[in-house]
């Protein structure tokens, strides 16, 4: 079977706080979007390119509560040119860091990380580019 990843979904109570998370302080552009009605599918990515895996965001429309994230999710990670400029610009616009940058030893291989959330709390992990040797795309 030949597979292509496409997105990761994530529910939200307010996709314009969420836009102006993703857009204005992680550099991605909002690609589309699909109306379900009761619900709104809110599309990002890092690149218009439609090879380009992409977040989908979901606004129910009657949802009022924060959603429980259970005990499975972890995070998703991005890669950034300079760690510490990224999470002090950030920080500088009021967004919560969870883990300020640290390096950790995985064989052998040190690298940095640092962790920040999203405005319903959702976990992102930036790592230096370069530093954590899993596969190409972390190069």
């Amino acid at each position: 079977m030949a597979a292509t990843f496409i997105h990761t979904c994530y529910r939200v109570l307010d996709p314009a706080r969420s836009e102006d998370f993703y857009v204005n302080k992680l550099g991605m552009k909002k690609v589309g979007e699909m109306d379900l009605g009761s619900a709104t599918n809110h599309f990002f990515a890092l690149e218009e390119d439609p090879a380009s895996p992409m977040l989908e965001l979901t606004h129910n429309h009657d949802q009022a509560e924060p959603y429980d994230k259970g005990n499975g999710y972890a995070h998703v990670a991005f890669t950034v040119d300079d760690l510490e400029a990224t999470v002090g610009d950030l920080k500088g616009q009021g967004v919560t860091v969870t883990l300020e940058p640290k390096t950790l030893t995985a064989d052998g291989n040190d690298y940095r990380i640092a962790f920040v959330e999203d405005p319903d709390g959702y976990k992102i992990e930036l790592v230096q580019r370069g530093t954590m040797k899993v596969g190409e795309m972390y190069q």
